[in-house]
């Protein structure tokens, strides 16, 4: 059963389950928790708006009209769109940092909380990546373990293809760090996602650094609509019109939708991430904003119930428009 995503699940875990698991010696070293998995408990329960602006956002509520609920259903619906053949969405940037990963954790959080069927979250960088860390897994399978298993035998069923990825929640899959795993050929890992598509309706694929490297050239190619992360920095604005140039004079690419997503990961930066999107939109690109969030700059696994409720606004209506574009693209 999905979790309705904007409203605030349990912590992870209480203090005496954290207790519990360190007498038991889980999660910690000789029974004892070591300060990464304190900070990390620690941080994944952080709230997106600090407390004073949670207090305040529920006294102004009582006083004056809000349409969020309703805009907040209308993007739903919109996460909802029915698909016909597996969607494939790849998630580049420009720049490290950019928050490439977040978002492709993020977008295959909502699509999981907001459809019943299941959603694949594919982690495409060749080095030590974080997307199963954004979803809570301890670890999975890489994309090159999977490929190596589909070559041996096609999968029969959704179940036995889940199997072979990590469990990231009821209808979440995942696949994990590529660094230390034997790299599969293209064709290989095209006929792994050709079968991740069969029994999954919608696969975001996490890239590399850079629309040039050979891993986001594939999966681009791979994909019927592209996310393009920067972040809310000089650099970023250019970097984001460049690759617009680009992206419409190159024969390979033109057709294919291309959505941008402004970002921001510090609270005191000096541009603003949604009058960097508005900047962008006047000149033809297709963009959205997500807005700094405590909660997502933590930097661990994401709970959608912890966001700020305009993150969590942004993220599903990022969702709606990615999946829109990519059923277009048929």
């Amino acid at each position: 059963m999905t979790y309705d995503p904007w409203t605030p699940q349990p912590a992870p875990q209480t203090r005496r389950e954290a207790q519990a698991a360190q007498a038991t010696g889980e999660g910690s070293f000789g029974g004892f928790e070591t300060s990464t998995d304190t900070f990390r408990r620690r941080l994944r329960t952080r709230q997106g708006l600090p407390a004073g602006a949670r207090v305040l956002r529920q006294l102004t509520s009582l006083f004056r009209a809000d349409d969020y609920p309703q805009r907040l259903s209308a993007a739903a619906a919109g996460a909802q769109e029915p698909v016909t053949t597996g969607r494939r969405i790849a998630v580049i940037s420009s720049r490290g940092g950019a928050g490439k990963t977040t978002t492709t954790a993020l977008l295959a959080s909502v699509f999981a909380a907001m459809r019943q069927d299941s959603v694949a979250a594919v982690d495409n960088d060749p080095g030590l990546g974080s997307l199963t860390l954004r979803l809570g897994l301890e670890q999975a399978p890489s994309v090159d373990e999977l490929a190596a298993a589909v070559v041996s035998g096609t999968p029969a069923s959704h179940a036995e293809l889940a199997g072979r990825m990590g469990s990231a929640g009821a209808n979440l899959y995942a696949t994990g760090v590529r660094l230390w795993q034997q790299r599969a050929e293209y064709s290989a890992l095209g006929n792994a996602l050709t079968a991740v598509s069969r029994y999954f309706p919608i696969t975001l694929l996490d890239c590399p650094t850079g629309i040039s490297h050979p891993d986001s050239v594939w999966a681009i190619k791979s994909s019927h609509a592209v996310v393009q992360v920067v972040p809310a920095t000089v650099s970023g604005v250019n970097d984001a019109l460049s690759y617009a140039r680009a992206w419409r004079q190159d024969p390979a690419t033109h057709v294919l939708p291309l959505l941008t997503v402004v970002t921001s990961a510090d609270a005191d930066a000096p541009l603003d991430p949604v009058k960097e999107a508005v900047r962008l939109s006047r000149e033809g690109l297709d963009v959205l904003a997500l807005p700094y969030d405590r909660h997502l700059a933590a930097g661990v696994e994401i709970d959608l119930g912890l966001l700020a409720p305009q993150t969590r606004l942004d993220a599903t209506s990022l969702a709606s428009t990615i999946l829109h574009a990519a059923n277009g693209n048929r």
